[in-house]
């Protein structure tokens, strides 16, 4: 049973994220992700935040990453990558 919609207990299904698992930050404020997400490394004033958010099985990180614009979240994607930041 996952902790919450974001994590699986079956480590193949983290290869397989989705932007539709992230589609709900769409229109949050920085603070509302905050919450959701935790702050991690971001900067508040910042206007891109990053995420580590799984692993592919050959370990390539999957990132998240969140543009604001006017203070709510209005882009997502996914990238991977071996770099850490």
């Amino acid at each position: 049973m996952p902790c919450c919609g974001l994590c699986f207990d079956d480590p193949r299904q983290n290869t397989m994220m989705k932007k539709e698992l992230f589609i709900n930050l769409i229109g949050m404020t920085r603070y509302e992700v905050g919450q959701e997400m935790g702050y991690g490394l971001n900067r508040f004033e910042e206007d891109v935040w990053n995420y580590e958010v799984g692993k592919t099985w050959l370990g390539k990180r999957i990132i998240l990453t969140l543009t604001f614009k006017d203070d709510k979240a209005s882009e997502l994607s996914l990238s991977k990558s071996f770099k850490k930041r």
